[in-house]
């Protein structure tokens, strides 16, 4: 894409629940731009400096020394030089940039390479990245693990801290009173200058080194290029690594009833819902043939309903499906505001109520349940749902609805999710949980219970229907007792076809 004015949509996910809307609205960036028609490409080694002076992107060689400047408005590229000192990250300090060294803070004036000023520091022996609000500079120490503030104008040094990051930091950058900062994992952590605590993380293109924000889209540097990285990021989750897909399909619905409810009931009735609308996968044109009417649901699903007539014979009803969908590598993550929050307001709408009622289990299955309930509460109880899950998620054995319904008996309205990958064409069935004020969260596969902030869900991950959500009219019943029965498998999503696909 060429550069040019920025397209912001604040709103993609229409008709979801209140909680959903509120952080959707609340997304604070989307970059979806880019300052060159293609990737810069340059002769770069290890470019940890990345830095923009209003006018001229600098891109610093940490193992040739060498500094070239991109004009980027003109799109062109100045003469590089090879400066006569190590370089590693760097920032912009009107009208110069400085990098670092051990013990010391360079001064460099960019157009002729010369060092025109050098700051001493005291005990940061392992300086390697950089970064400047104002004159306030925050320069991360490999030798501690610490980020520490420095005053470039009174010279003074004054605190430090640890960042929220599991990984050595490569560069550093400020942009709208958050700390960025790339670590050797790959990603881009966005951080709190006061204390370093963890806002959001971002997986980024592999030996990212540099990384600055010009405009207001996110650049970093590797062997070679500078490239910018689209993403969306809200109070809650970043979403990235677009891909669009055309897709068909084949839903079978199975209608349950036996001779003796048919001939009984006047009125059958089956509602399910499927194909929903999240911040993870944006679904469009919808189509169905035989042709059925799709209305929403309040959570973003495509929903539809089949009745009979009493004594109907149909025993199942097939739809041919095709829609396009996009989906994005996401994760959430509570961070300490958003742990906040819950406490805050752990009130549910009256909607999720209904999956916080007990499940059919056999007898051994419950004795588990309500074990598992009675030790975490007298060890545990006060705690945000996050560690629960982490919990229950180390035992890899325990099956899904034994999961829920841990969850639903201490209070975290649950459902199965169904899933197919894309890539391999293989259904699985996740549990998602609802948590205030993020609403529904999925524990996939790659959900890490000893990250337990963190719930990652991939873009090749296609959300298709929950079990637990259909509505089946009369109910169906469990022996004499009149219990309610587990429901059966009724939907079925099969012959999957991928008509279209791209990436971003």
């Amino acid at each position: 894409m060429i550069a040019g004015k920025k397209k912001r949509n604040n709103s993609f996910c229409p008709r979801i629940n209140s909680g959903a809307k509120r952080i959707l609205t609340g997304i604070v960036l989307s970059t979806v731009f880019s300052l060159f028609a293609d990737d810069l490409q340059l002769d770069t080694k290890v470019p940890l400096g990345l830095a923009h002076d209003g006018q001229i992107l600098w891109i610093g060689d940490a193992q040739t020394r060498e500094l070239t400047g991109y004009d980027v408005a003109q799109k062109k590229k100045l003469a590089t030089r090879t400066l006569a000192y190590d370089m590693r990250d760097l920032a912009y300090w009107a009208p110069n940039i400085v990098t670092v060294a051990p013990n010391y803070i360079f001064v460099i004036n960019p157009i002729n390479g010369d060092l025109v000023d050098k700051i001493p520091l005291k005990g940061i022996a392992d300086p390697v990245a950089i970064a400047l609000d104002m004159h306030q500079a925050y320069i991360y120490n490999r030798a501690d693990k610490k980020i520490h503030r420095v005053h470039m104008v009174d010279r003074l040094q004054f605190g430090s801290f640890t960042p929220e990051i599991t990984a050595d930091v490569r560069s550093l950058t400020f942009y709208k009173g958050f700390l960025w900062a790339i670590a050797k994992d790959g990603k881009a952590y966005k951080i709190s200058p006061s204390d370093g605590s963890q806002i959001s993380f971002l997986p980024l293109p592999e030996s990212s080194y540099g990384i600055t924000f010009v405009d207001g889209g996110l650049y970093v540097a590797r062997p070679g290029q500078v490239r910018s990285v689209d993403f969306i990021e809200t109070e809650n989750y970043v979403a990235a690594a677009k891909r669009s897909f055309t897709i068909a399909g084949e839903l079978e619905l199975t209608l349950p009833w036996s001779e003796e409810v048919r001939k009984r009931e006047s009125r059958l009735q089956l509602k399910y819902a499927l194909l929903p609308i999240t911040a993870h996968q944006r679904i469009a044109g919808l189509r169905a043939d035989p042709f059925t009417r799709f209305g929403r649901w309040e959570d973003g699903s495509h929903t539809s309903e089949i009745s009979l007539p009493q004594a109907s014979a149909e025993r199942s009803r097939t739809h041919q499906l095709q829609f396009q969908v996009t989906l994005y590598n996401l994760t959430h993550i509570f961070n300490a505001q958003l742990i906040k929050l819950y406490f805050k307001n752990p009130e549910l709408p009256d909607s999720i109520r209904v999956y916080l009622d007990a499940l059919p289990l056999a007898a051994a299955d419950q004795a588990s349940v309500e074990g598992f309930r009675k030790d975490w509460l007298a060890k545990n109880d006060g705690k945000h749902p996050i560690y629960v899950i982490a919990a229950v998620m180390k035992d890899p054995q325990m099956k899904t609805d034994t999961r829920c319904a841990i969850f639903r008996s201490l209070g975290i309205p649950s459902r199965r999710m169904k899933f197919v990958d894309l890539d391999s064409r293989k259904t699985s069935e996740f549990v998602q949980v609802y948590l205030q004020p993020t609403g529904w969260v999925t524990i996939t596969s790659r959900y890490d219970a000893t990250k337990p902030k963190e719930f990652p869900v991939a873009n090749n991950e296609l959300e298709l229907y929950s079990p637990d959500d259909l509505q089946i009219l009369p109910r169906i019943v469990a022996g004499k007792a009149g219990t309610v029965a587990a429901v059966p498998e009724l939907m079925k999503f099969q012959k999957l076809q991928i008509i279209t696909s791209s990436a971003e």
